[in-house]
């Protein structure tokens, strides 16, 4: 999903070739609301910090604060400065910083699942 559990249509793409299934929304509400209606088991997200609605740090917090989503890894793939970089660990499994090779994204996965 861009930003939030969709990736840019880029990294979608790449995604899609190397066999994952990827479903993106345009930002951290929309994401939550198709977690929230159910139907597919989600194994990994990859969000941006900067999206507009809700940023990927409340998606984040608010994924974490659900049972029913606590334990699914989160990656921040992102081009923000992190400021306060203890407290995107706590919400993130994985930080990384855009432009990101893409064997450092794939590996970085690959480490989640």
């Amino acid at each position: 999903m861009r930003g939030s559990i969709r990736p840019a249509n880029e990294h979608a793409e790449v995604l899609r070739s190397e066999g994952y299934y990827v479903v993106e929304a345009e930002n951290g509400a929309a994401a939550l609301t198709l977690l929230e209606a159910g139907g597919m088991h989600v194994h990994a997200i990859l969000t941006d910090l900067r999206m507009p609605v809700m940023d990927g740090l409340t998606f984040a917090k608010m994924l974490k604060g659900r049972a029913r989503f606590s334990t699914i890894p989160i990656i921040l793939l992102t081009a923000t400065p992190i400021v306060n970089s203890w407290r995107a660990r706590e919400n993130f499994t994985a930080l990384l910083t855009k432009p990101c090779a893409l064997g450092v994204l794939m590996s970085t996965i690959e480490a989640v699942l």
